[in-house]
């Protein structure tokens, strides 16, 4: 039986051809880690079509399998060789302008990573894939007020339905109307009293309903300026009013007021018609952030990965077309379409989170300053500690210094004292894991009608579970790490790779029965806390208590507004945030990261503590911290409770400057995993041996400049050996040229052959070491 005319036959395969026919070519570039692009031919149905920045699809490969790229390059020059034929152009407009492929160009350079993937990283899921977008309610003013009904009465209103009115006061494009409830402290019941008196117009919208506005600044009673902030503002200025490359340190202790000086730069590159992107840390992206920036300027776009691909996909609209002026967002903010962007702004700038852990593996601090010599922009980078590696190029001079040595209203720095767990206490404590003075401290403060901040940077509630017998501690069977126990959930825990298990009885090892469950983390001595303090108003932040929407912003406003007395929780609770009520700040285990195996240890230790000593005293009472710590005599902890970032960046340079190690030189780290350790040894070292040989190489070539020292340490067990049941090897590379340690890497690559069992990353700039 023949079958032939039943089914429709598959399409021919492209044909290649070495470009008779054809008169425009496309460099494309693809999400994989491909060195150069790759070139095809335009079908002439598509040569009105297509545009640099724009996504295609293009057959790869020996199966000419279709797959989606970027455009990056156009040309009238024919190919030498054979080349395949578009199929698609996806976009009726490019996605990313010039300066943006730039940009991905340079990263893809400096990262050692694929272009395509570069240019994946910048544009939003919910932008590619054109995603349905969200309707969103909508409240605003009529262009005239309404002030009499239809029989000529005048309108009463309510002392909420009034508020409801002051709120909307500056904001002729409207908000949105949880945002507005939330505001004026009322129910949709009084929104819908005024919508149908004609008070307000409600429209529903996938973006922000088009009032023919843009971002404007508000004309709201703007706050007095201190001295020192009116000072950084001079020098700010002259480059904002006068574009050019200009990166500034804004140096301030934390309640210097940073953010105002922020929001008055932006105020200034408004004036002149431009567009200005403000980097904040994940942590710090709260409500209370975009409320202050939304009060002021009104249209804000907010762009972070936890949003909703339509809602990300609306907002990059809006920054695309010129209609949001001002963009807050997390690090991958830094790619914001704005077409005339005239100032970014990195907030908290040391913060480890501007470093994505994944292909392209960036920093979006530097990103920052990259786009800003591209544009010959200023940029500044704020933080009250600021990393070393900044600190180091303001010393140098490649970046202006501007100081805040005060808070404002000449408001004192709280008074640090450290509590060394080494001696014993002359008054037995009530719990075994908060010193005597800590515990009569927090007690005092809620006796004075004030609130209290506690600090431990461990969540769950018994960090190890182990035999007494035999010493053994119950590890996760994927990773070389140990359980942890969380009571809420009666699991043991492994925070990397999620493994999670029944908690044991019997040692696995030993079968003796007497398992003991050790240590402290936030859920423990949350139950410690609400026994010690009995009627008082307790509650936890951490990342277990704060997974459903919304719930970090409830603790937050709840703080804020005195229903919460004592605030418990990890690191999220140390940053960018203001509770004037907090006069006592209480951290547990100031120590626990200072022995990481990892070179910024203690300056991240200086950096939290700093941080959340920070969150004492911003009121008009003075505000007190309480350090608990074994190592209390480390010059981390001994030089944060003197609140002297000055010396203790210049020991820890000093050093690091003896060790070669970063801002002194430049480095990078090869990681590798495997299933099979055999594979994953031999692999570690060829790659290793290939990148000194490439080192050999250029030094014995030589030539009129002198080749960079290049030094390699590894391959060897990182910290964590084995994760997410994957064997582990690192090596890390210095060298005090960039050029140099890039090239011997390059030429590493293309020489190793890539292994089908191995997997291999390389991340220039490291942060994690783990």
């Amino acid at each position: 039986m023949s079958f032939a005319g039943l089914f429709p036959e598959d399409p021919p395969p492209p044909e290649k051809s070495p470009g008779e026919g054809f008169h425009l070519f496309a460099q494309v570039v693809f999400d994989r880690p491909l060195e150069v692009p790759y070139t095809y031919a335009v079908p002439p149905a598509l040569e009105g079509v297509i545009r640099r920045g724009a996504r295609v699809t293009a057959p790869l490969g020996r199966g000419d399998k279709r797959v989606p790229g970027w455009c990056v390059e156009l040309t009238t020059d024919r190919p030498d060789r054979p080349v395949k034929a578009l199929e698609i152009v996806l976009d009726p407009e490019p996605l990313v302008d010039d300066h943006l492929l730039e940009l991905t160009r340079w990263m893809a350079d400096y990262y050692l990573c694929g272009w395509g993937q570069a240019l994946q990283a910048v544009v939003p899921a919910g932008v590619r894939r054109d995603s349905k977008e969200r309707q969103t309610i909508w409240l605003r003013l009529p262009a005239v007020p309404v002030t009499h009904d239809e029989a000529g009465k005048p309108i009463k209103l309510t002392e909420l339905q009034q508020a409801v009115i002051a709120a909307l006061a500056g904001h002729p494009e409207g908000i949105e109307q949880p945002r507005l409830l939330e505001h004026a402290k009322c129910t949709s019941s009084v929104v819908e009293g005024l919508v149908r008196k004609g008070v307000l117009v409600r429209e529903r919208s996938a973006g922000r309903p088009d009032t023919g506005g843009t971002t404007t600044v508000s004309a709201i009673e703007l706050p007095p300026l201190t001295d020192d902030q009116q000072l950084a503002l001079d020098r700010l200025f002259p480059v904002i009013d006068h574009p050019r490359f200009a990166p500034h340190l804004l140096f301030g202790v934390t309640g210097s007021g940073k953010t105002e000086v922020y929001l008055r730069a932006i105020a200034r590159a408004l004036e002149h018609g431009k567009q200005a992107i403000v980097l904040v840390p994940e942590i710090s992206l709260t409500p209370q952030t975009e409320s202050r920036f939304r009060d002021r300027f009104g249209l804000v776009a907010v762009l972070h990965s936890h949003q909703q691909e339509a809602e990300r996909r609306t907002r990059w609209r809006e920054v695309a077309s010129g209609k949001a002026r001002v963009v807050i967002g997390a690090r991958s903010a830094i790619f914001a379409p704005a077409r005339d962007l005239g100032l970014i702004v990195v907030d908290e700038e040391h913060e480890p989170t501007f470093k994505q852990e994944t292909v392209p593996r960036y920093h979006a601090r530097d990103v920052a300053l990259m786009r800003a010599r591209m544009l010959k922009i200023p940029v500044i980078l704020g933080s009250a500690t600021p990393s070393l590696e900044t600190y180091h190029l303001a010393r140098k001079g490649a970046c202006s210094r501007i100081d805040l040595p005060n808070r404002v209203l000449d408001r004192p720095m709280p008074r640090v004292e450290i509590l060394d767990r080494r001696i014993r206490e002359k008054v037995a404590s009530p719990s075994p894991h908060l010193h005597a003075r800590l515990v009569q401290a927090i007690k005092n403060t809620l006796g004075a009608g004030k609130q209290a901040i506690v600090l431990l940077n461990r969540r769950g509630h018994s960090p190890f579970v182990v035999c007494p017998a035999c010493g053994q501690a119950a590890m996760c069977r994927f990773c070389d790490l140990a359980l942890t126990f969380h009571k809420s959930k009666n699991k043991l825990m492994c925070h990397h790779c999620g493994n999670n298990q029944d908690p044991i009885l019997t040692c696995a090892s030993c079968q003796q029965p007497a398992i003991q469950y050790q240590g402290v983390g936030t859920e423990k001595l949350h139950e410690e806390l609400v026994r010690l303090l009995p009627g008082a108003v307790i509650r936890r932040m951490d990342s277990d208590t704060m997974d459903k929407p919304g719930s970090h912003q409830q603790v937050l406003d709840a703080f804020r507004a005195g229903l919460v007395q004592v605030l418990l929780g990890t690191q999220m609770i140390a940053k960018g945030h203001d509770f004037p009520g907090v006069t006592l700040v209480g951290v547990v285990q100031a120590d626990a990261a200072l022995h990481f195996a990892d070179f910024r240890a203690a300056e991240r230790t200086f950096q939290l503590l700093a941080q959340v000593a920070g969150r004492a005293g911003r009121g008009a009472d003075p505000g007190k911290v309480l350090v608990q710590a074994y190592d209390a005599d480390h010059p981390a902890i001994v030089l944060a409770s003197r609140h002297d970032y000055e010396n203790f960046a210049k020991a820890e340079l000093d050093q690091r400057s003896v060790l070669s190690y970063p801002p002194f030189s430049r480095m990078a780290r090869i990681i590798w995993r495997s299933t099979d350790p055999t594979a994953l040894e031999d692999y570690s070292k060829a790659v290793v041996a290939a990148v000194k040989a490439a080192h050999d190489r250029h030094r014995a070539a030589g030539g009129a400049e002198p080749v960079a020292d290049c030094r390699v340490l590894g391959p060897s067990e990182p910290p964590v050996a084995r994760l997410k049941d994957y064997f582990r090897r690192h090596a890390m590379i210095f060298s005090p040229s960039a050029r140099h340690l890039h090239t011997v890497l390059r030429e590493a690559i293309r020489t190793v052959r890539p292994s089908s069992t191995v997997e291999q990353a390389i991340d220039i700039d490291p942060v994690s070491m783990l």
